[in-house]
């Protein structure tokens, strides 16, 4: 039979000056906050953290983009330069975001 609080160990795991590090976010893709209780009913709640939905935001970042891609062609000179430059820039954006999740993925893989 498992017991919660070896569940608990598994899941928090904190360095040794008390607080939570980021390597357990990079770890497990998630972390837990200090527990706060409610004086009146005595229930003990705990903030969790995760990692973002990488591929959701890479998503919205190329819907984003092609909203902007209609003004590369405007007759303003510059407000097509200004267009390009943000299509340019949310593609490469989308493309860490991408490196990121590997980058993290792979971590998670070697520990």
């Amino acid at each position: 039979m498992i017991k919660l609080t070896d569940l608990l160990e598994e899941v928090y795991v904190q360095t040794p000056d008390g607080e939570e590090g980021d390597e357990t976010l990079m770890k497990q893709g998630f972390k837990l906050g200090k527990a706060t209780v409610d004086p009146e009913t005595g229930a003990s709640v705990t903030d969790v953290t995760y990692l973002p939905e990488f591929e959701n935001i890479r998503r919205k970042i190329l819907t984003m983009r092609k909203e902007f891609q209609p003004f590369k062609f405007a007759a303003d000179e510059n407000v097509a330069k200004v267009a390009k430059e943000i299509n340019t820039n949310m593609t490469k954006l989308s493309q860490l975001i991408f490196a990121m999740d590997k980058m993290i993925e792979l971590q998670k893989k070697n520990k």
